[in-house]
């Protein structure tokens, strides 16, 4: 197998080959059954809606021996802003505090509806000591940094929502396919800006990209076993923050995955010695691993349960998950989890350093590895990273 997995890997582009995803899952309701679920799969793949993803399989003459594809539902909807907030609410994370405050508002919610919604303070974290709050506010399926807005109060918030809502209902057929994909139209979201945020470079923004992969498990009692990668990323901004602070915000300066400017930076998180010094590729590891490791956890067993029948063919098929999970740090060295990215895509190559696509290629390798059940040592099971902080229940 380990030879067979190796030359797969040789006979693809690097890293463009990533996967990536083309659209997001809907969530599984709360009162989904294996049925209905594979309904809902089987309705997307027909309507061409199925994410693109991974897929190895071993060919003996015309027969399928082997199959390992990417379609495991651990993290379905999980993408989508909306359904990310909604999951941490039912599992009881809001309390842990693990995402920064957030409140959902109805894509077509009226001015006065607003006002309700948002209250006279927008959301904030502990730290933000700032008088004069800014939150961001998320348009539910953006990517890219589009889609992102720092506002200041619920006139703004309301002036953006009824822009979108407009146009929508202007597009023919758009809230129908939305419908039709999502089951749903999401909600934005209004997330508290993470302040004072840690920067590094002489003054700018970053945010910590690491990988968690979650392979099925049908014989034990979670259904999967979730890995956590160990080489994590920073994605710096382009320009640093303009030291007079102020409610306005440069989006080259404030956006940090890379989109809006030429001069982001993407290197991996033992290069930056600021961050090092501040144990938190350690501290990365350890609430990535009680994040999905613990809390998020019996989420991702049920979502497996709805789908573990839908079975294509007479050949097992394993099945796997894999997600790029953005962090933002606080100067105080908290973390907080903003977005989660099934099936990320990789970075035009011609914005990227050489090192940093050999990053993206040793990660390909290691995914195919681990999903393969080869030896792959960068992946680290969240139990062994929750055994080694003190985490897991007693």
């Amino acid at each position: 197998m380990n030879n067979m997995a190796h030359a797969a890997m040789e006979s693809m582009d690097m890293p463009s080959a990533l996967p990536s995803s083309l659209l997001a899952a809907a969530a599984v309701p709360a009162n989904a059954t294996p049925a209905s679920a594979r309904r809902r799969r089987t309705s997307r793949r027909e309507r061409g809606l199925h994410p693109a993803t991974l897929k190895l399989e071993i060919v003996h003459g015309t027969d399928i021996v082997y199959a390992v594809h990417g379609t495991s539902a651990a993290f379905d909807g999980l993408e989508d802003k909306d359904e990310l907030v909604r999951t941490m609410q039912r599992w009881g994370c809001d309390h842990l505090k693990l995402s920064p405050p957030s409140v959902l508002i109805n894509w077509d919610v009226t001015h006065e509806e607003c006002l309700n919604v948002v209250g006279k303070q927008l959301p904030a974290v502990e730290s933000n000591k700032d008088a004069n709050v800014v939150a961001v506010l998320k348009e539910p399926m953006g990517s890219q940094g589009q889609g992102i807005f720092f506002v200041k109060n619920a006139e703004e918030i309301h002036v953006v929502i009824e822009e979108h809502r407009q146009r929508a209902e202007a597009e023919p057929a758009f809230l129908d396919n939305l419908i039709e994909a999502k089951g749903r139209i999401p909600s934005w979201v209004l997330q508290a800006e993470v302040v004072p945020s840690l920067l590094i470079f002489d003054g700018r923004k970053f945010h910590i990209r690491t990988y968690v992969v979650a392979v099925e498990n049908l014989d034990h009692p979670d259904l999967v076993d979730v890995f956590v990668y160990n080489r994590h990323e920073v994605r710096v901004a382009g320009v640093p923050v303009p030291p007079d602070g102020g409610t306005e915000r440069d989006r080259k300066a404030y956006i940090t995955n890379g989109a809006l400017s030429t001069t982001t930076q993407r290197v991996l998180i033992d290069q930056v010695e600021e961050l090092m010094s501040r144990n938190l590729k350690s501290a990365t590891e350890a609430f990535v691993a009680e994040t999905f490791g613990k809390h998020l956890l019996p989420d991702f067993g049920g979502r497996v349960r709805c789908t573990q029948l839908d079975n294509d063919g007479p050949t097992p098929i394993r099945k796997f998950a894999m997600a790029g999970l953005d962090l933002m740090v606080t100067e105080d060295n908290r973390l907080y989890l903003l977005e989660v990215n099934a099936n990320p895509a990789a970075p035009r190559e011609n914005t990227i350093t050489e090192d940093f696509a050999n990053h993206l290629k040793g990660f390909w390798r290691d995914l195919v590895n681990l999903v393969t059940d080869v030896d792959a040592p960068n992946f680290v099971p969240v139990k062994d990273i929750l055994q080694q902080h003190g985490l897991l229940d007693s």
